[in-house]
């Protein structure tokens, strides 16, 4: 990958749902404060741009597990750490080569419904952030590839301390995105079908851990297009499979 491996810890000032009529890239925007006051933001996928095969829209869904209960020794390290931008000395995450990390016969599709927002990744992230949807929706401009789109986001209801694992924006270095598994990427020659292979490597994927009163969360995501296992530089071996099988 062009730019690098990070992790960023701040406090959470307010969470942005994919929602009907948005504009670009379909990320949920985790919007955290850096230690100087700033706003860094946290970007999580909540759709595929590549569909499996075969699979009509629902090729689409991203695949997560939602660990309500997080108890690995990282959650030690983590606590540990100071707020703000680690590039260096922090936990690095590997979905195929961390024990207990990732069950992935136990990852699930999940849809984006962006109409009723309900029993989807918005919800899902809502509920992990402890999101107040009642309360005043906070302006928030979505700085994406495709230009500036107008977006809505809620505090939350409680202190929420924000874990965000991926690769710095560069050159701003004000957010990171690429919060999934960043490895099983094949080779693709099909025309209109983005390659992400590029994007393998091990011990540099990606997630959304968040810590309440001391209970840690985390969201992993992957794709439907992505294989395990994996070989030494993070590319499926030859007779790699996808993740469900």
């Amino acid at each position: 990958m062009a730019n690098h491996y990070c992790m960023f810890k701040g406090k959470l000032k307010f969470g942005v749902p994919y929602l009907e009529g948005y504009n670009g890239n379909p990320h949920y925007a985790i919007v955290v404060e850096a230690p100087d006051g700033s706003e860094f933001v946290v970007l999580a996928n909540v759709k595929s741009d590549s569909s499996m095969p075969g699979a009509g829209a629902a090729g689409y869904h991203v695949l997560y597990q939602w660990t309500a209960d997080l108890q690995l020794p990282i959650t030690a390290d983590l606590t540990a750490l100071a707020p703000g931008l680690h590039e260096s000395g922090f936990p690095r995450l590997d979905y195929v080569r961390d024990a207990g990390l990732v069950d992935f016969p136990n990852m699930r599709p999940i849809a984006l419904d962006t109409e009723t927002e309900h029993n989807d990744i918005n919800a899902l992230v809502d509920d992990m952030l402890n999101l107040d949807r009642t309360a005043t929706p906070i302006d928030y401009v979505y700085h994406g590839s495709s230009g500036d789109d107008d977006r809505k986001g809620w505090p939350p209801r409680t202190d929420v301390m924000v874990y965000g694992f991926g690769f710095l924006f560069e050159p701003q270095h004000n957010g990171l995105h690429e919060t999934h598994m960043n490895q099983g990427n094949p080779v693709v020659h099909t025309p209109g079908v983005k390659d992400h292979s590029r994007e393998n490597g091990t011990q540099q994927d990606g997630a959304v851990i968040v810590e309440i009163d001391g209970k840690f969360q985390a969201l992993l995501i992957a794709f439907q297009t992505q294989r395990i296992p994996t070989d030494d530089r993070g590319y499926p071996v030859a007779d790699a499979h996808p993740i469900l099988g």
